[in-house]
This record gives structure tokens, sequence and C-alpha cells, in this order.
């Protein structure tokens, strides 16, 4: 996912494919985001596995996987809010493969399972400060934190099927390029309060769901 979405951020800065505002279409990277999901999903029930369990099977406190995990739909938000900045993609692919590298060692016994979550949870925090400050210099800090956070409540508390879900936010996006709604004065002011709202939700859905 981290290739494709890297050369599509290339061919963008290469020929300035953007819209007349300024923005990039979500559908090249939308495409690629449910492809690769579809990809892993056949994979996975290949060899018997019907979910992917590389944190719920990590020694740490739920409530701390429940946080990590929403930490990647986040990143997957930002992966459908690909722009045509190379450094971005760059640092999730590295993300991705120091992350592997640790679980590695991990098995290997190289490391503790307590150094293995901490240097996992210390990946994805790099992992988001970039993220954030891509979305920041864009404007779409707000939304993003939002969408990521909204999603990551669907999924992991209420289940919602996650094709349903991503196809929707693709939508959202898509509707809010169209009609220019960040260029709305009341729409783009009140994304700070609904930005705070969904990190109570995603909270409080933490605590009910760990408790």
């Amino acid at each position: 996912r981290c290739l494709s979405l890297l050369f599509i951020a290339w061919r963008r800065k290469a020929n300035n494919w953007k819209l007349d505002d300024g923005s990039c279409s979500v559908m090249p990277a939308a495409f690629c985001v449910v492809l690769t999901m579809m990809l892993a999903d056949g994979v996975a029930k290949s060899y018997g596995t019907e979910k992917s369990r590389t944190i719920r099977d990590l020694n740490a406190p739920e409530w701390s996987q429940y946080l990590m995990s929403s930490a990647q739909f986040h990143a997957t938000v930002h992966c459908i809010l690909t722009s045509d900045t190379l450094s971005v993609q760059i640092a999730a692919l590295t993300v991705v493969q120091l992350s592997a590298f640790g679980m590695t060692m991990r098995r290997k016994g190289f490391i503790s399972q307590k150094e293995g979550v901490l240097l996992y949870a210390l990946v994805l925090l790099v992992g988001m400060i970039v993220i954030f400050d891509d979305l920041k210099r864009r404007s779409i800090f707000n939304l993003a934190l939002l969408l990521g956070n909204s999603t990551a409540v669907l999924r992991m508390y209420f289940g919602v099927n996650k094709y349903i879900m991503w196809s929707g936010i693709v939508a959202i996006i898509s509707c809010l390029q169209k009609k220019d709604m960040l260029s709305d004065d009341a729409f783009f002011h009140s994304l700070p309060l609904l930005n705070y709202a969904s990190w109570c939700l995603l909270m409080s859905s933490c605590y009910w769901k760990c408790r």
C-alpha cells in the first residue's frame, strides 16, 4: 500500500494532478486502500486466518491495544487523503518496516515482550507526528482526526463492516471536495469542536470496551 501511494504522490508531483481548488482527488488513493484490504483479506483467508491479530496478540493492557489500533485508522484516513508529498509516504513505509523488524526481533527472542510493545508504540507515535504535520500544513488537521476517530469507533466498538465504512468515508470526503465545504467559514470553524467531540467519543468507547 505504501509503495502504491508513493507512486500516486510522485505522479501528482510530477504532473501537477490537482483539482481546481488545489486539493487532490481521493479516488486513486481510495482505490489502492480498498484493493490492498481485499488482497490482505484474501491472503489471510488462504492461511485460515479471518482476522488480523497484530496488535491483539501483544501482551499489553487492553486499553493500550485499543488506542494503538485506533492509530491505524488515522493512518488509513491519511492514506485516502494522500497528496503530492513524497516524504509522508516514505516515512509511512519506514514505520511499517520498523514495526515488522521489531516483531521479528521479538519472535527471535532478542528483545522482551515489553520492549517490543514499547518499540511498536514509539514507531506508531513517530508515524502519527509525520501525519499530523502534513495535515496541519494542508489545513485539514481537524477533519482528518474527526474521520480517524469516527472510523475507529465505528469499526472497533460497533463492528461496522469495514468496506461499507471506508466507502462512506470516501463518499463524505468527495462530497466535501465537490461542494468546497472546507472553504466555508462556518463549517471550517466547527471542525475543532467536532474533533474534540470525536476524541471524547473514542476515549468513552475505549473505557466501555475495556472495562
